[in-house]
Formats: C-alpha cells, sequence, structure tokens
C-alpha cells in the first residue's frame, strides 16, 4: 500500500483497510446476534425496533470519521513505521509490535489527537439516517461519551451540537422521573452501545489474529436419573418471575438453580446465567462446582484474576485464554458467571463505559441471588433497588437461601414481582432427619476453659471449630499449638482458615481443607483434621464433621455452620456451643454495635441465646427458630435508605453520559454510595514487592492480587502504631511518573499457616 493510492483508506496503523475493518465489524456484529436470540426478542418486544439492524448499520457508519484527512495522513505515518519493523520481523504483526515499541506504535495517531468518533458523527447526522441509539453508540465507542471529555466536544460548532443533543436526550429522560421510562431507555441505548463495542473490539483483535474466547451458548442437562425436592420445586415453579426458594445444605440447591435456569434460557426468557454470592469466597466456591461440570464458566470479582493467573502458572491455561475468560466474566457474557453481588450492584452506577454492557447483559440473563441472607441493611436496600430494575426489565430472578425467614417475605414484594410465599420442600424425609444434638452451652472467658471440648475433637480424629472473629480464630490456633501435650502430627492436622491470608496461601489452605475434610475423604474413609474458621468458612467450603464447637451467633448464621455437621451422612452431628465473655460481659463482636469501646448484643445474637436448647434439632427445627428470631418484618435503617438514594440517582443521571467522577475496574463504592456498610478499607502487602519498579499499572495489580490483603482502615493504623506491626513507607514506582507508598507486613507476622496476625488483648480488633 502507498499513501499515494488515493483509493486506499486506512482504518487502523496496521493496514488494515477501512472497507474491511467495516465488514468485520459488521460480521461481528451479525455472529453476536445469532447467539443472543432472547436479547433480540425482549429488545424487539420493549423497544419496538430490530436490534439487529440497528447494530449493523451502527457498524457500517461507525468509523466513518476516518476518512479525514487529518486522521489518514497521522495514520499512514504510523503505518509506514510500522511495514519499516515488518521488513526487520517478517514473522511478527502489529500487535507484536505495539508491545515491542509501544511509543512509537500509533505514535502519530496519539499526538494528532483528532477524535474520529465526533468526526463520524458530524458526516452521518446531518443525513438523519441514525436514531439517537445509534448515535448514542458510535460517540461512545471509544468510550469518549462522559463530562470529563466535554472540552473535546466543544472544540469545534459541529462537535458541540451534537454534545448539547446527547445532553438534551439524557435530561429528558431524568427529570421525567419516570422510572419505567427510564429502564426502558437504558435497555434501548445500552444495547446498541455495548454490543457496538464487543464488535469492534473482536473484529480488531481478529484482525490481529488475537486468540479471542467464542461466545457459546448456555448448555445444561440433569445429570441424575432422579429429582430432589427443590428440583421438582423449580421445574414446576419455572414460569414465574420471581422465585424464593429456602432449602438445607446439601439439598441440591445448584443444581436446581441450573435446572431452572435451562428453562429460562430455552424459553427465551434469558440467553445468560448469573449467579449472585455474597462474598468472594463463595464465588470462587460455586464456580469451582460449576465449572467441573458444565466447563464455560465465568468468574468475576476483586481478585478472581488471582485464582485465574495460577492456572496460568500451572500452563492448564494460556495467559491469552485467561484474559479473554476474565474479560468475557467482568462484562457478563460467559454462558454462566458467577460473581458476587457487589459486581452487579456497581454496574447500576453507569460510572464506567463497560457498565453499559454489563448492565445490558444483565438485563438479559437470568439471575440467581444464593445466600440472600447473608447481608447488612446496606447490601439488602440495594438489592431491593437492584430487583425493582430487574423486575422493569423482565429479568427471571431465583433467590435461594438456607436460612431465609418467612419475614424476609415483605422485603421482595416490594419490588414489583408478583411473590406471595417462600417455596421449599415439605416432604423431604431429611428436613424432619434430626441432623444434630446441642450437647452443651458454655460461658467461657479462656480457651483453657474450653480444653475438655478440644481433647474431644482429638479424640473424635475430626472437628470444625467456629469463632466470631479473625483475633479469637488465630488466638485459638495459637493456643492449641502451643499446648506441649499436643503431638506433632496432631499440630500438623490442625487448619486455620480466615480472610486475613493472601490469595494464593488461602486457596491453599481451601485444598488442605477440603482434603483433609471433603466428601472425598469422607467416601473413602480418610477423613483427617481439626478446622478452625471464621464466617467465611459458614458457606465457601464443602467440608463436614462429627463434631462442632461453635461460638454463639445469630439463629441464621447457626444454621449455615450447622450445614457443615454430618454434612455426607445421616449421622447425628455433636454440637457444643461457645457463649464469649470478656471482663464478665457478654462479648458479640461482631454481632451487635460497638458503643464507648464496649460491645452491644444484637437482638438476634439475645434471641439466639434463648431459643436454643439442649436437644437434637432438623432442619425444620432450626427454620421454626429462625422465624421466632426473624418475625419481624424486616425495616432499612435511615443510612441505608440514604445510601441506596445515591444509587438510584446514579442509574438516573448517569444512563446516557458517562460522569467526571469514574470508578476503578474493582470498585464497590463512589464518593457517595457503597455497595455494603463496612468501614473505609486499606491495603497491607504480606511481603515487599520484589522491585520498587512496575512498569504499569496492570503489573502492579497482579502483584496487588497476590499480596495485598484487606483491612478496615482503623485495624492498618492499629497495626502501623500500637502493634507496630505494619510499615507504611515502602514506596514503589509505577509507569514513568507515578509513586505510591505501601503498607508493608513486618517480618515476623505473616505466615501461610496464622496469616495477618494482629492479635492483641484489645476488644476493639475483631475483624
Amino acid at each position: 500500500m502507498n499513501k499515494a493510492d488515493n483509493n486506499i483508506v486506512l482504518a487502523k496503523p496496521s493496514g488494515i483497510t477501512l472497507e474491511q475493518h467495516n465488514k468485520d465489524v459488521v460480521k461481528e456484529s451479525l455472529s453476536i446476534c445469532q447467539v443472543l436470540p432472547a436479547s433480540l426478542s425482549k429488545y424487539s418486544k420493549m423497544v419496538g425496533k430490530n436490534l439487529t439492524n440497528l447494530l449493523c448499520a451502527s457498524a457500517e457508519w461507525h468509523d466513518e470519521g476516518k476518512k479525514h484527512n487529518k486522521w489518514q495522513t497521522a495514520c499512514w505515518k504510523d503505518y509506514q513505521n510500522y511495514k519499516v519493523w515488518k521488513t526487520k520481523n517478517p514473522e511478527g504483526n502489529f500487535l507484536k509490535y505495539s508491545k515491542e515499541c509501544h511509543d512509537e506504535a500509533g505514535e502519530n495517531l496519539r499526538k494528532n489527537n483528532f477524535r474520529h468518533e465526533m468526526e463520524s458523527l458530524r458526516i452521518v447526522v446531518p443525513q438523519g439516517d441514525l436514531f439517537m441509539s445509534q448515535k448514542v453508540a458510535i460517540a461512545a465507542h471509544h468510550s469518549k461519551l462522559g463530562h470529563r471529555y466535554e472540552d473535546k466536544w466543544e472544540a469545534c460548532e459541529a462537535y458541540r451540537s451534537i454534545w448539547i443533543e446527547f445532553r438534551r436526550t439524557s435530561s429528558s429522560i431524568t427529570h421525567k422521573k419516570d422510572f419505567s421510562l427510564l429502564c426502558s431507555a437504558h435497555i434501548e441505548y445500552d444495547a446498541i452501545r455495548g454490543l457496538l463495542q464487543l464488535a469492534d473490539h473482536r473484529a480488531s483483535a481478529k484482525e490481529e489474529t488475537e486468540n479471542i474466547s467464542c461466545l457459546e451458548p448456555f448448555s445444561y442437562t440433569f445429570p441424575y436419573t432422579q429429582k430432589r425436592g427443590v428440583q421438582i420445586i423449580v421445574e414446576d415453579n419455572w414460569k414465574k418471575d420471581l422465585l424464593l426458594l429456602r432449602a438445607p445444605t446439601g439439598a441440591g440447591k445448584t443444581d436446581a438453580a441450573l435446572l431452572w435456569a435451562s428453562k429460562q434460557i430455552k424459553a427465551q426468557r434469558a440467553d445468560r446465567l448469573i449467579f449472585a454470592m455474597p462474598t468472594r469466597f463463595t464465588a470462587n466456591a460455586i464456580s469451582v462446582n460449576v465449572s467441573k461440570e458444565l466447563g464455560q464458566t465465568g468468574l468475576y470479582h476483586s481478585s478472581a484474576w488471582s485464582a485465574i493467573s495460577d492456572r496460568v502458572k500451572n500452563n492448564e491455561i494460556s495467559l491469552s485464554d485467561a484474559l479473554n475468560q476474565h474479560k468475557m466474566a467482568r462484562c457478563l457474557l460467559s454462558p454462566i458467571t458467577v460473581c458476587t453481588i457487589d459486581h452487579l450492584l456497581m454496574s447500576l452506577t453507569m460510572t464506567r463505559e463497560d457498565h453499559h454492557l454489563i448492565s445490558y447483559n444483565l438485563a438479559n440473563s437470568c439471575v440467581v441471588i444464593d445466600e440472600a441472607d447473608f447481608y447488612d441493611d446496606f447490601t439488602l436496600a440495594n438489592i431491593q433497588y437492584l430487583l425493582k430494575v430487574l423486575h422493569e426489565w423482565k429479568v427471571p430472578v431465583l433467590i435461594m437461601s438456607a436460612s431465609l425467614p418467612d419475614s424476609s417475605l415483605s422485603l421482595y414484594q416490594n419490588t414489583g414481582y408478583k411473590i406471595d410465599s417462600i417455596l421449599e420442600d415439605s416432604h423431604d424425609v431429611n428436613n424432619i432427619r434430626k441432623r444434630f444434638e446441642i450437647k452443651d452451652i458454655i460461658d467461657y472467658n479462656e480457651f483453657k476453659d474450653i480444653d475438655p471440648l478440644i481433647n474431644k475433637c482429638f479424640e473424635r480424629g475430626n472437628g470444625i471449630l467456629y469463632m466470631n472473629t479473625v483475633d479469637s480464630a488465630i488466638a485459638l490456633y495459637k493456643h492449641i499449638c502451643n499446648d506441649k501435650k499436643r503431638t506433632k502430627e496432631e499440630i500438623d492436622n490442625i487448619h486455620l482458615y480466615h480472610s486475613r491470608f493472601a490469595e494464593p496461601d488461602k486457596l491453599k489452605k481451601e485444598e488442605k481443607i477440603i482434603k483433609a475434610l471433603g466428601k472425598k475423604a469422607w467416601d473413602e474413609g480418610t477423613a483427617k483434621g481439626i478446622v478452625i474458621m471464621t464466617q467465611i468458612g459458614e458457606m465457601s467450603i464443602n467440608i463436614s464433621s462429627e463434631i462442632m464447637i461453635s461460638e454463639l451467633c445469630p439463629i441464621d448464621r447457626m444454621i449455615q455452620r450447622t450445614g457443615r455437621l454430618c454434612r455426607f451422612s445421616d449421622n447425628i452431628g455433636m454440637l457444643y456451643i461457645l457463649t464469649p465473655y470478656r471482663n464478665k460481659t457478654i462479648y458479640p463482636a461482631p454481632y451487635g454495635t460497638l458503643e464507648k469501646n464496649c460491645w452491644k448484643p444484637s437482638k438476634a445474637f439475645l434471641m439466639t441465646k434463648d431459643v436454643l436448647q439442649l436437644k437434637s434439632y432438623s432442619s425444620d427445627d432450626m427454620t421454626i427458630l429462625l422465624n421466632d428470631v426473624y418475625k419481624e418484618n424486616f425495616e432499612f435503617s435511615s443510612e441505608a435508605k440514604s445510601n441506596v438514594r445515591e444509587l438510584e440517582k446514579m442509574f438516573e443521571y448517569n444512563w446516557l453520559i458517562c460522569p467526571r467522577d469514574v470508578s476503578d475496574e474493582d470498585d464497590v463504592e463512589s464518593k457517595e454510595w457503597r455497595s455494603r456498610n463496612i468501614v473505609y478499607q486499606d491495603d497491607v502487602f504480606v511481603c515487599p514487592p520484589p522491585t520498587h519498579q512496575f512498569r504499569n499499572y496492570s503489573e502492579f495489580l497482579e502483584y496487588k492480587l497476590l499480596y495485598a490483603i484487606s483491612l478496615p482502615e482503623y485495624l492498618v493504623i492499629k497495626g502501623k502504631t500500637k502493634l507496630n506491626r505494619i510499615d507504611s513507607g515502602y514506596e514503589v514506582k509505577i509507569g514513568k511518573n507515578s509513586i505510591i507508598r505501601l503498607n508493608v507486613v513486618r517480618a515476623g507476622f505473616y505466615d501461610d499457616q496464622k496469616g495477618l496476625d494482629l492479635t492483641s488483648d484489645e476488644e476493639d480488633n475483631f475483624l
């Protein structure tokens, strides 16, 4: 190719022509639409237009502005530089060139600072052939439709008039305060906006011979010859828009959810399945279980890349495949995506350009919200708003939990969905079978008070010990390990599991614990070991023991814990409950409020203490207690109400134009809004980085995901000052200019057995 060839119009410095690139994007648009039949149908019903036609037309026009002489001149210069490199590297492509010669590749286009998408609109708008949703898609396909780029839109009169039109369109919906209209506008605009970006990125990647994940359809075949009670229930009720399902642990809820989803997708009520979990740990666990059966399952949360990168290091998957899977999961494009509820909530803020694609894919999925009771009132208020949005988007929803009280029904009835009851299998004999016996309820001040119970675990050869705080769990572990009566073999069979482990060590812990007390170990008769856990082990890890020692906690949490007693057998487990005291005062942390350095127990904590008796319990028995403790209808705090109003505002005001303040990729909060009612968190690194210089933020992020632990800010401060276990002056450079200071744990206060040890005698160190 030669610049003198006036008929040749380049699309990229790689030499691909505009004509070819447009054809590739249209082809990719058609390919995407073919695997999204439910999306096409819903768009037609809600918007009254043909999504495929709108998307393909947008694809044909999206790069029209690249014909401008200013853009072509710069592109040709970059293309010539690439050709020079190519003569020396005949086997290389533009992707390799970009990596090797980052500053040079595309340099002229960057310096040129010519926004071709704005020019595309200048050309297209006078023709009047495109709908506003298509114009928005063209404007946004390089993430420049935002208030941060207002100066670029104001650069010339033609662009300014288009910008004014966008602002006017945005205000016309926002100011009407019509929730149904707003949700419909999201569907109409986000569809073309998000899918055009997707088609453009995928086409460009294929042009550079990059490895791109296939957009596969959801597929599931029920693997058993006979269906269990909960599975029959969801099959009989799958046409209902919202199902509330209560079932004990081990009842087959995961396969019930997959069976339910298969019905939704077959009926073209959805294209994808989303599992929304309460924590990263529960997300990891369900992702592993599902992927073993179904293959391509996406996992996305703040530390998901750590688990994926481990597979890369173990040569189980290539780096490019791993990156693609990670991106697919983030955008909810995998046939099944497992994520935290926070990811779905954050997408409603519209504080990043990709939130438009994420929310559109959410609108065309069926959603399972698992362990729905495991949230504070901030999150529950946010979930209620999310459900109001999903109802408008006609999204089928299945909500499941082993500890869902009857009183929670009103929470979900106030979302637009029609629902009159919580479904459960009343005929399951497992629900009436006695699953465990409370052998004793003991008040204790010191660990030596419970040494006889710990001895019972060693005599039995297995046991699970639940402590309410990380500090208590670490202190108990040290107490047992320091007992001179214990043999090395006994100490080697003690496993500590809590949230203050770095991700690689946490994964190793999970593997060891499952190997010790998981189903395979029990089936093979090799189960052996004692596990000390906090709340993260209530749902996220599939293990069992014959004996359990648990600190007192609210009844819903106790139901989750006791689900790990004789989980894989019909035996009756033994439960010992410890009521913690400090200075002759009950110590309920974290189940209460901290007032003047003194913990005040929650109502649920005290009521649970009153209702538990020395007797045997079935699942049905525990449900009765659950409803006794939580018999009052749930009411949100004023703080939760105020917080969710901020989410509502962002969904309203950011629906078309991205705000100035853009969130980071894995944020779960903005300046005004939080997904959960948690104190501000800060990162603490368990070891110094191997270098003081990171090439870019991505390289630093990989290090952070592997070696950082998120802690409440007050605890970080305490670790620095009172405990003198954290240093804050470790300086690193990211890229050429950015310098940040890291909090790094001092030697001796972190290891892969105990995790980060911040134990002290003070009563406020509880998280």
